[in-house]
């Protein structure tokens, strides 16, 4: 998806005022790969785009990177776009999933392939048309017994049972990333620790993101384990849940623990908070990978 970035002091409805706009590459599982590419591993995104100049300026900047797309051939509707709203230090997300919303089940099998470890955005699983590509992402994974996480995408669609189809799919992957809020959503207990334990009983795993005071790995059966994140001055949080899994999931393949893995994922975490935009920046030519 195509992500615009909004920042101003305050807004002014129906007015004009002074900010900073950015336009990138964005989309959470596409935000994911781009972050392994940087961290050293291989990414391949799964993902509908639309024949448009959008589209191709995504299947562009995936290029350059280093990401793989599939399918490889556009879809004949437009591509998708996220408007993320920063003022005064909160963010406000309009999505559009444009292309995304015609990926089909034997899309997603196919582009599975050959897979180590599988991201499945809660997005698609929260949405009618891609629900059933999305479980597919998960079943597959579980089947071939890969490391996999479903992210809880945004507390504001889960409540009232509508995180379900978010809760049936990380029981089949394995293990539920979520932040402070989604996990309540989803739970009920404001608590990190006690909304993952419970969350863990049905799922396996669950990681509690927390911001600057690292997460919480809660194992079905098993005392929470608090993983604590580096001191960093924050420049911009966009895409920094998208960073952990990248990381978490690399030092999964690596055959680190969940708690290790999340430490390695806290790590990549920091790095992105301290730069703009979802993406790391890009490599230089020839270079090597500048996030361990």
């Amino acid at each position: 998806m195509v992500d615009v970035a909004v920042e101003a002091p305050a807004l002014a409805r129906g007015g004009d005022v002074a900010g900073a706009v950015r336009l990138g590459a964005g989309g959470s599982a596409a935000n994911v790969a781009a972050w392994v590419v940087a961290a050293r591993g291989r990414g391949r995104l799964v993902a509908g785009r639309g024949d448009d100049l959008a589209g191709r300026l995504l299947a562009a900047a995936l290029e350059e990177r280093g990401i793989g797309l599939h399918p490889a051939a556009p879809a004949g509707s437009t591509t998708g776009a996220m408007l993320v709203v920063m003022e005064a230090g909160e963010r406000t997300f309009v999505a559009d999933p444009g292309a995304n919303l015609g990926l089909a089940e034997l899309d997603v099998v196919a582009g599975l392939d050959g897979a180590a470890a599988v991201f499945v955005s809660g997005y698609p699983l929260l949405r009618p048309a891609t629900r059933a590509a999305a479980m597919a992402a998960a079943g597959w994974a579980g089947r071939a017994g890969v490391p996999a996480v479903v992210d809880a995408a945004s507390w504001p669609l889960l409540g009232g049972g509508a995180g379900e189809p978010v809760l049936a799919a990380a029981a089949l992957a394995g293990t539920l990333l979520a932040n402070r809020d989604e996990a309540a959503a989803l739970a009920g207990p404001r608590d990190p620790a006690a909304a993952g334990t419970r969350l863990a009983d049905r799922v396996g795993t669950v990681v509690v993101k927390c911001g600057a005071a690292g997460v919480v790995v809660c194992a079905a059966g098993r005392p929470p384990t608090p993983v604590p994140a580096p001191a960093v001055t924050a420049v911009d949080v966009t895409g920094a849940g998208d960073a952990f899994a990248a990381a978490y999931l690399l030092a999964r393949v690596s055959g680190a623990d969940p708690a290790e893995a999340a430490r390695a994922g806290t790590h990549l975490a920091t790095r992105a908070v301290t730069t703009n935009g979802a993406w790391p920046p890009p490599l230089p030519s020839g270079g090597a990978a500048e996030y361990p």
